[in-house]
């Protein structure tokens, strides 16, 4: 029987020997002191909960988060939410993680070219040696071009990272164009490099911030790469140093959006406001998409603008 995509599960549906990526598991205890598994299960095309009663004991420690399963049940409801009721469930291998995981809009290929186009436009020679220095090697390209922006609010995709650095960039380009004052090489620079950190902050396949990621930050984890990068080039300007640097760490713009630095140059300013514009619109987009339609104009509340979205009510 061919795998039903999460998003056409209906109510009632029988499920047999379905394959999900496994985003989440805790156990619990019923009122009657058995226990329960409650799971998330993905695919690319969305979530759902599912509820395993009376689970014996040794089911949850065989199950990993951000790997496969296979799941026999029904679907559900549970205060108005579809959910599965396991009937059974084993780990397994997904051979094919395309069709579990979320992907980045524009097509990766696509999205690599303008990379390197991009890389090869900075002709400034101490930041297109930083540049080469970072993206030269397979390891770090493969993972930046593979790498989520996020776990949930903005991008978060398989190559939605590439996808959020590049659209920056197209803004920060558009920029130079009002503002002529601007170091076209050095804001291309550091848009391309604001978020390095973020490949280690976050989990390819869960997606999960990782212990690095929330111990120390992506601003911090970015900043101290670049910034050991640069110790390894001979002769790399002190002044260029600290711009490019100073650039990362105050891309969140304020200290309580975990910046340790306001933007203090004119590309830190710019590069801020062009990560916000890009995070937020990309996020509004997201969540309107998720949000089920209830005839009403408004979305349920989004954690990223604080607050609900409107929406048109016309065809």
């Amino acid at each position: 029987m061919p795998r039903i995509p999460v998003v056409q599960l209906q109510l009632n549906m029988e499920l047999h020997n379905q394959l999900f990526l496994l985003r989440d598991k805790s156990v619990s205890s019923t009122r009657a002191g058995s226990s329960m598994l409650r799971v998330t299960l993905a695919d690319r095309t969305g979530s759902l909960p599912g509820v395993y009663f009376d689970v014996p004991g040794h089911i949850p420690d065989a199950l990993t988060v951000g790997k496969g399963v296979e799941v026999t049940g029904h679907i559900g409801e549970f205060r108005g939410q579809l959910q599965v009721n396991i009937e059974r469930i084993r780990s397994t291998e997904l051979t094919n993680l395309e069709e579990f995981l979320p992907m980045a809009r524009r097509p990766l290929e696509e999205m690599k070219q303008e990379l390197d186009a991009l890389l090869a436009s900075v002709e400034e020679p101490n930041l297109s040696r930083l540049l080469s220095a970072v993206f030269d090697d397979r390891e770090t390209y493969q993972s930046f071009t593979q790498a989520p922006a996020a776990k949930l609010y903005h991008h978060a995709c398989v190559g939605g990272l590439l996808e959020h650095t590049l659209s920056v960039a197209r803004l920060v380009l558009a920029a130079c164009e009002i503002y002529p004052e601007l170091d076209r090489d050095l804001i291309i620079t550091v848009a391309l490099l604001h978020d390095l950190g973020k490949v280690r902050s976050y989990d390819p396949v869960s997606f999960d911030i990782t212990e690095e990621g929330a111990l120390w930050t992506h601003l911090y984890m970015g900043a101290s790469q670049v910034e050991h990068i640069i110790d390894g080039i001979p002769d790399f300007p002190a002044d260029l140093r600290l711009q490019v640097v100073h650039a990362i760490l105050a891309h969140h713009g304020k200290l309580e959006h975990g910046s340790p630095v306001v933007p203090m140059t004119l590309e830190a300013i710019v590069l801020h406001y062009a990560d916000n514009l890009d995070g937020d619109a990309r996020g509004a987009i997201d969540h309107l998409g998720r949000a089920e339609y209830d005839g009403t104009p408004f979305s349920d509340y989004s954690t990223m603008p604080e607050t609900r979205l409107y929406r048109t009510t016309e065809e």
